[in-house]
């Protein structure tokens, strides 16, 4: 009979660890089951509410396609479930602590017996998703859901051709968001917009920009700690009504004279240019000269360098 493994977690920014953690599971069993923590209960646990809903997180956790089921915990009694699922073996993360004190008696006495195994540590800082919380990051989908984001870089349509991102979720910190919130007031008040394509910059994605581009006018020398490796810092268009983007000077991250803010651009393109940088600025932010899409918060260099994995 093939033998069932269970798992559970937030599975929220997904990241290495996480993984690790599916993949070291699957190897206990013939199949995989997560169950996947609701939002209340990880605000109550952790005491922040996660990133994503937890209807994302369900989503995000099956298109990795490591797991045969995925699946939502139960709000009140959260054995429930697994009274209903009958795993073989449950697995715990090396520091998952709640709700597994008496974990082994409490499933005996619902009638169940499966093995309790504890998994290896893997516990690098650059994988939790708590120290995101921690310097203050916060994903502009919940802050403000009528900025629109594509996030480039967890994709392959970017500079470098390759997904760097493993999540589709731009994150700033809360100050940078309520600036978004002003020049988006702004902006509404013509019909437009912002689209944001980057945010929060892991120092790790920095450096690959890095040797790929070694030139300050456009990539941020990671031993100086650039804008986005702080959280600082927003790349950003215009788009209507109709979130179709509007005519810009270059595409994003065409690293050329064009892209620079004082190149004699069309006029369409520099009339749209220059409504995006007055609602920034507004707002605010700081212009960079040489890419017409980059805007920082004046206080960048007072915090922090992180390399958090998203």
């Amino acid at each position: 009979m093939p033998k069932k493994v269970l798992i559970t977690g937030t599975f929220d920014i997904i990241h290495p660890g996480h993984i690790a953690y599916l993949n070291e599971a699957r190897t206990h069993g013939d199949s995989l089951m997560v169950v996947i923590a609701r939002d209340a209960t990880v605000e109550k646990v952790k005491g922040y509410r996660p990133y994503f809903t937890e209807t994302e997180r369900v989503e995000n956790l099956k298109n990795l396609h490591r797991a045969q089921h995925v699946l939502l915990g139960n709000r009140g009694d959260k054995l429930r479930i697994v009274e209903a699922l009958k795993p073989d073996a449950i697995c715990l993360g090396y520091d998952q602590l709640a709700f597994t004190e008496n974990l082994a008696r409490e499933l005996k006495q619902r009638g169940l017996h499966p093995e309790i195994i504890r998994l290896k540590r893997y516990d690098q800082v650059q994988y939790k998703t708590s120290e995101l919380h921690k310097n203050g990051l916060v994903a502009i989908k919940n802050i403000d859901p009528t900025i629109q984001t594509e996030p480039r870089y967890a994709t392959t349509d970017n500079f470098i051709g390759k997904k760097l991102y493993q999540n589709r979720i731009i994150l700033v910190r809360k100050n940078i968001a309520d600036m978004l919130q002003k020049a988006q007031h702004i902006l509404r008040q013509q019909k437009l917009k912002l689209k944001i394509w980057d945010g929060y910059r892991p120092l790790s994605v920095q450096k690959i920009f890095w040797n790929a581009k070694p030139d300050e006018q456009y990539i941020g020398n990671p031993e100086k700690g650039p804008f986005h490796t702080r959280a600082a810092a927003v790349d950003c268009t215009l788009v209507d009504a109709r979130n179709n983007e509007l005519p810009m000077p270059t595409p994003f991250d065409e690293f050329s004279e064009r892209s620079h803010r004082a190149y004699p651009h069309p006029a369409t393109e520099k009339r749209n240019m220059l409504i995006l940088e007055h609602a920034m600025v507004q707002a605010g932010f700081v212009p960079f000269p040489s890419e017409w899409w980059h805007f920082s918060d004046p206080a960048w260099q007072a915090y922090p360098v992180l390399d958090i994995s998203i």
